[in-house]
């Protein structure tokens, strides 16, 4: 039997195309992923590595300049700790910085700090494992097991084995549906694998949860493929209902989701923070220096006594300035944050209407690459710059001499994972949709004779 079967499902070219096609895909998926994220890496450390040598430079000198000097040209490095897993489900990681050089500067200047992307060069969407799995995989799902039914009506052979006993063609139906289910599921396992041996994968529970959850995704595909098959039609028939659920769920609820969530939403504010920032900066210059100071000291009352100079420019000015024209947008930057929260609060309780939407949120909130831990990683750049200005105010407003050990105290930023707290998938929708799916599936099947 098992022969039979799997001469059945290799006869034909559209099969071995597909199966060809898809197992390929997730391998170059692997493989771009892998050297992605390897690249990543290799720039978080030679950032790290050319900031210590610029330290080793500086305390190599017998006079150190000033710490407003210091300060203005040490860029420190932070980095996004992503692990490996973001190599195979990109989420935010491929459209933000994720290697942010920090100064005591404007803050709002440097988290928006990227190139613009020409739009004739940017591609259309991410290709990582987590494409090929949510929406290559289904269409791979519906060439092996939409048109069994059908295509044994079509060969004569259901009807001599109707003739004998319906239901034992109905058990060879779903056995047929079952061998292929296990083919898939041996194509996903080998990925997993494959990612696991490339990119040194521990096998542990999160490995377990998104494989698990890849292979309930594929089976909640199988079901829906049985039920067209239940309505006994053409393989014309099936194909076309199977490709317009696959539209739907992969194409047509997501997008209709983002563009209302786009409208609601407005996504300019990063932008507008940052043009708002660097014009007040800039008017800065034309007004009273002393009165921005006093300004500074209602913030920082330790230096209230401390804010006169002689010289034209001191950097106890600059730097107060900076933090100021951070201060103006920091209710707008607030705003927009929390504005942020609710969009992915409905995003993810809208999700809920897409399988496929749902599956590739929660493949990114496990890999740690959501809009969450975005936001994680910001606000830990966000309190890294803090640390580092409150670092250099003391030297500033004291005119205290920077010393060799004040370089080795410099603030270092630490990156606290955030991927280990978060808590389990929430599968039970792919689960709900899979028993609803089969009750529908076997209730057909036994209430049709499908002659």
């Amino acid at each position: 039997m098992l022969k039979f079967e799997l001469k059945r499902l290799f006869q034909g070219a559209a099969t071995k195309i597909s199966l060809l096609v898809f197992i390929i895909s997730g391998l170059l998926a692997i493989y771009l992923g892998a050297n992605s994220y390897k690249s990543l890496r290799i720039d978080q450390v030679k950032s790290s590595i050319v900031f210590e040598k610029e330290r080793e430079y500086i305390k190599s000198k017998e006079s150190i300049p000033e710490m407003g000097s210091l300060a203005y040209y040490a860029y420190a490095p932070t980095a996004w700790q992503l692990s490996p897993w973001a190599a195979l489900f990109n989420g935010q990681s491929q459209n933000n910085l994720v290697a942010m050089k920090i100064n005591a500067l404007a803050l709002q200047g440097q988290i928006h700090n990227k190139e613009a992307i020409n739009p004739a060069k940017h591609r259309a969407g991410g290709f990582d494992l987590g494409f090929v799995l949510a929406y290559m995989l289904p269409v791979l799902i519906g060439v092996l097991s939409v048109n069994l039914l059908s295509e044994e009506r079509q060969s004569g052979r259901w009807r001599m084995l109707s003739a004998f006993a319906n239901h034992t063609a109905k058990k060879l139906i779903f056995r047929a549906i079952l061998w292929r289910y296990i083919l898939i599921v041996l194509m996903i396992s080998v990925l997993f694998l494959v990612s696991a041996v490339l990119l040194s994968l521990p096998l542990d529970g999160l490995f377990f949860t998104l494989y698990g959850l890849s292979c309930a995704y594929a089976l909640l595909w199988f079901l829906i493929a049985t039920v067209i098959m239940s309505f006994n039609q053409s393989s014309l028939f099936n194909s076309l209902a199977f490709i317009s659920t696959w539209l739907l769920f992969a194409v047509l609820v997501p997008g209709f989701i983002h563009l209302t969530l786009n409208n609601q939403f407005d996504n300019t504010a990063p932008l507008q923070a940052a043009t708002s920032q660097r014009l007040i900066l800039n008017d800065g210059w034309d007004q009273d220096k002393q009165a921005a100071l006093a300004e500074f000291t209602q913030q920082y009352p330790e230096y209230a006594d401390k804010t006169e100079y002689e010289t034209s420019f001191h950097w106890k000015w600059y730097y107060a300035m900076h933090q100021l024209s951070d201060l103006s947008v920091q209710d707008q930057w607030q705003a927009y944050l929390v504005q942020q929260q609710q969009s992915q609060r409905w995003l993810t309780q809208l999700s809920f209407l897409s399988p496929t939407l749902f599956f590739q949120n929660q493949l990114n909130q496990q890999a740690g690459t959501d809009n969450q831990a975005y936001w994680h990683y910001l606000t830990q750049v966000s309190a890294y710059h803090q640390q580092i200005r409150e670092f250099i105010y003391p030297y500033l407003f004291n005119d205290t001499p920077v010393t060799h050990a004040d370089v080795d105290a410099f603030p270092e930023f630490t990156y606290t994972d955030e991927l280990n707290e978060q808590g389990a998938p929430s599968g039970w929708l792919i689960l709900l949709f899979i028993i609803a799916l089969g009750l529908v599936s076997q209730i057909r099947f036994k209430q049709h004779q499908f002659v």
